[in-house]
């Protein structure tokens, strides 16, 4: 377990190593000043990342830290909210898939999964608006929290902001964030709702037809009881990368998700900074993303062989 753990820190700190050599090329390019030495330049710039020092934007003027602290919390509510959407409906969805294998319940759900796959992002979030929004009335169209509720930022998160002001009317203002939140992040959280599905499927699949399963029904036990004691616990675990690899789907989707409901977070910023040329807050905008999605798939691995015991004794297999 030392030695993989050793493995993939050091994957990681590579990949950090040649993130931050390639962001430092984009630097050195956009910066006319050439006259300071190659190397010399590149610790000065990672000195500078590691301190904060990230430049000023050229259109606000102000330290593009800044920037990134106050859109980052919406972006990651929104991105949040959405895996918790595609986790629930997936996994339920893939349960009824698996148990239903190639009965019309199965083939119901893979089909709907399907189509949600094929959907772009743009065109389902249009036709949400024009319907759900703006015809019917039920949901936002646009914003994190409506003009008429006053609520000072505490944390970035609209959802908790809400929940610790101490305004008379923060549970109204609670609703108000919520519904705002609900037709973006089950936007973002489509195409991954239909990969959770596609996984469960096929991994729970596979567990309910392993003896253990069969023993445990035989003895008289409910296929329900079954799955959720012994299926979902042994179908999961194998999974976890790949459902963590949906990060960075969710994270990129954000960016056009972000554009369509107006949502205040750091892909509608990156997008207008580029708009505007403010290449300072481009290259901190995509470090961040990138920096994200790096560390989030190299700690899922690491946990999902700590968690998981088959894949720990595979890994073993391999090393000895």
């Amino acid at each position: 377990m030392l030695i993989y753990t050793l493995r993939r820190l050091s994957l990681l700190f590579f990949t950090l190593l040649i993130l931050s050599l390639l962001a430092y090329g984009m630097d050195r390019h956009i910066d006319s000043d050439s006259s300071i030495n190659l190397i010399n330049g590149y610790f000065e710039f990672v000195k500078n990342f590691l301190q904060g020092q990230w430049g000023i934007s050229s259109v606000t003027g102000e330290p593009v830290l800044n920037s990134v602290l106050a859109y980052l919390p919406a972006t990651l509510g929104l991105a949040l909210a959405a895996i918790f959407l595609a986790t629930v409906i997936g996994i339920t969805l893939g349960m009824l898939a698996a148990l239903y294998r190639d009965h019309w319940p199965d083939m119901i759900i893979t089909n709907l999964s399907l189509l949600g796959f094929s959907i772009p992002i743009y065109w389902l979030a249009t036709l949400l608006v024009m319907t759900l929004a703006m015809q019917l009335g039920w949901f936002p169209s646009s914003g994190q929290l409506s003009l008429l509720y006053q609520i000072p930022p505490v944390t970035g998160f609209s959802l908790l902001d809400c929940w610790l002001s101490d305004k008379p009317y923060r549970m109204a203002a609670l609703w108000d964030a919520l519904q705002h939140l609900i037709l973006p992040a089950c936007v973002l959280g489509l195409i991954t709702t239909t990969e959770v599905i596609r996984l469960v499927r096929s991994s729970l699949s596979e567990v309910m037809g392993q003896s253990y399963i069969k023993a445990a029904l035989s003895r008289g036990r409910s296929t329900w009881s079954v799955v959720l004691t012994h299926g979902l616990r042994n179908a999961l675990p194998p999974i976890l990368p790949m459902m963590s690899m949906q990060f960075g789907t969710i994270v990129t989707s954000a960016i056009i998700t972000e554009q369509m409901f107006e949502w205040p977070g750091l892909g509608r910023w990156l997008v207008s900074s580029i708009n505007a040329r403010d290449f300072a807050a481009v290259l901190a905008c995509m470090l961040v993303i990138a920096i994200t999605l790096i560390v989030i798939n190299v700690f899922s691995e690491l946990l999902t062989v700590l968690f998981y015991p088959a894949k720990r004794k595979a890994m073993y297999a391999q090393q000895g």
